[in-house]
């Protein structure tokens, strides 16, 4: 019952108040100008599916081909991070034969701690080690296992003073 009176009072206002129909024949006059489709909008209905269709087998062609590239980078991406993860157990077993070679060796301060410096800069590598999906291409992995081989190299220095340390002894 009330929503029958609030309806016939605003009834008894339109009749009442002329800015109100002012207000309400502008907005509708607004609202037919900004949504009603002009003649370059009006297209036949043919016009209008045939080109919705060819834009669906573009987008399906280029999309299909971003798929079969995407396809191709993941499987390129999945090989090269197979080199890496070789690389990453080289330099691994590596460190575990200089830890083994090392046991029990005394070196000055300052080789010691040029050794400690190259040990742990190799063991960073390995300590926490990237997964596939942290690179987004193949160039990041091919990086990482450029700085891996370094690392792998660097611990050539360390054998060399450990292989000087034991002709000394």
């Amino acid at each position: 019952m009330k929503k029958n009176v609030s309806v016939i009072s605003l009834i008894y206002q339109l009749r009442s108040s002329p800015l109100l129909w002012a207000v309400i024949v502008t907005l509708v006059f607004f609202g037919f100008n900004l949504f009603w489709p002009t003649s370059d909008e009006i297209r036949p209905i043919k016009e209008t599916l045939n080109d919705v269709h060819d834009r669906g087998d573009q987008s399906q062609s280029i999309s299909s081909l971003k798929d079969q590239s995407d396809d191709e980078r993941h499987e390129l991406m999945k090989i090269e991070y197979e080199i890496l993860e070789k690389q990453r157990r080289v330099l691994k077993q590596r460190l575990a034969r200089l830890k083994h070679s090392m046991w029990g060796l005394e070196f000055e301060k300052e080789k010691a701690k040029y050794i400690s410096e190259i040990l742990i800069n190799a063991h960073k590598f390995i300590k926490n080690p990237d997964m596939l999906g942290a690179f987004s291409d193949i160039s990041e992995i091919k990086d990482e296992t450029l700085k891996i081989k370094f690392a792998n190299k660097s611990l050539d220095q360390v054998s060399e003073l450990i292989k000087q340390k034991n002709n000394n002894n």
